[in-house]
């Protein structure tokens, strides 16, 4: 129903085939049936811990009261993982083209993904203008 995520996964998919990276946003059907409580768990364990999170606070936020709160709600949090990793392999890019095609849609969706050059690249400014 939303033309936008659907054209992100399709590309997604193009692009990162063969790596988590290229699978549904909401994941595969089948897995979703199977999965088990200790498999949360054990993703929660092996993700959630604080070298892997930010804090961010915007507006008028007063910093001391955010560090506080930020103690109080997550001083339980271990800071690194001491459990291996699953599934870190390397995403490879791969360049594409993928075109969808549906006929009841109402408007068409084109994304166009590739290497870009860096802003220090002579061609960044070329690359701007396309």
């Amino acid at each position: 129903m939303d033309p936008k995520e659907t054209l992100m996964e399709n590309v997604y998919y193009n692009i990162y085939r063969e790596h988590m990276m290229g699978q549904p946003i909401l994941g595969d059907i089948d897995n979703i049936r199977n999965i088990n409580r200790d498999q949360v768990i054990d993703f929660k364990h092996r993700n959630y811990f604080g070298e892997n999170m930010v804090i961010v606070g915007t507006g008028a936020i007063d910093h001391q009261q955010l560090v506080d709160l930020a103690e109080q709600h997550f001083a339980t949090v271990p800071r690194t993982n001491s459990l291996p990793l699953h599934g870190l392999e390397q995403a490879v890019y791969n360049p594409g083209l993928l075109m969808v095609r549906d006929d009841q849609m109402v408007n068409s969706s084109v994304g166009v993904f590739y290497d870009a050059p860096s802003w220090k690249h002579p061609d960044f400014y070329s690359f701007l203008l396309l």
